[in-house]
């Protein structure tokens, strides 16, 4: 399994590239940063930046204290932690089908991870509906998706799990270390709950959201304002936001995380989420290393004697 980031594995790393170095100085440049190389001569000129690949056992090294100074991480739901095999985009696009919409493939995925009303909306103002009537046009496929989904995810053969064998485990360690756990999605509350509850969530999470509990959901930064309230965090570079989506790494962006992750488990591909913004890309959320860190007096439930 390899993580890619956008910088080389230094004590800072969310926002320098790697220079692009012969091969074999590229794991000097890991030992001892740009700058020694620089004043040797190498990567001085003017060239194209370019990310790079370690081994699991090198990033865990390199990469333990990542996320010692985050408070809170927002992790998204459908192939991010979820796994359910895209039937959510799926099941929209059938919808939308259904009524009579043209969804090609390759146009609905620039919508992964968007509310579904404006999906719908989308497509039926391209249509040619006429404005007066998309409104019942998008409550009436909204329905249809709702019901379609809701038995697609919580039927007794749904194949609905979690992204990783060992993330409810992953997830005990990273809240040992004092960090706090929240979900956000596009899904209906209702779905939201459910899927929480099956997977065990409730058991760990410190807050979740869905989309249509804020006036927008991704790429606006509101769900994770929200969750910031809820779990009591104050300092916004102290969140982390990890997602599958290019829509959740805009929404991280635009919310000022200090770290905001893309994983490759899901809908949009390494380049994608890298010219989203994203500071790095692993496979999947457990890729991400728990740091080595107690949680702070005050998160252990104390008293304050001062």
């Amino acid at each position: 399994t390899m993580l890619k980031y956008s910088a080389p594995i230094m004590p800072v790393v969310r926002s320098l590239r790697l220079p692009r170095l012969p091969a074999r100085l590229q794991t000097r440049a890991l030992a001892t940063g740009l700058d020694s190389l620089s004043r040797r001569g190498y990567g001085s000129q003017a060239t194209p930046s370019q990310p790079i690949s370690l081994s699991r056992s090198m990033l865990r090294k390199a990469t333990r204290n990542l996320l010692n100074d985050i408070d809170l991480i927002v992790y998204d739901m459908a192939g991010t932690t979820v796994q359910e095999g895209g039937i959510v985009y799926k099941t929209l696009q059938s919808a939308m089908r259904e009524d009579g919409l043209s969804v090609p493939d390759e146009e609905m995925h620039a919508w992964h991870g968007a509310k579904k009303e404006a999906v719908i909306e989308h497509f039926a103002l391209k249509a040619g509906t006429p404005p007066e009537q998309v409104t019942e046009r998008v409550t009436r496929i909204g329905e249809w998706f709702v019901n379609a989904i809701d038995d697609a995810y919580f039927n007794e053969a749904a194949a609905i799990d979690h992204i990783d064998i060992g993330l409810l485990g992953y997830f005990r360690q990273l809240k040992d270390a004092g960090i706090k756990i929240a979900f956000d999605t596009g899904y209906p509350q209702n779905i939201q709950q459910g899927l929480i509850k099956r997977l065990g969530f409730d058991k760990i999470a410190d807050a979740y959201i869905s989309s249509y509990q804020v006036s927008e959901g991704r790429p606006y930064p509101y769900m994770i304002h929200h969750l910031m309230e809820q779990t009591k965090v104050m300092n916004v570079k102290r969140v982390c936001k990890v997602g599958d989506s290019v829509r959740d790494i805009q929404e991280g962006r635009n919310a000022g995380c200090g770290l905001v992750v893309g994983v490759l488990s899901g809908a949009d591909s390494y380049q994608e989420l890298m010219d989203a913004g994203a500071h790095m890309v692993c496979d999947r959320v457990t890729d991400i290393p728990v740091p080595l860190r107690q949680p702070a007096l005050d998160k252990q439930g104390l008293p304050d004697f001062s």
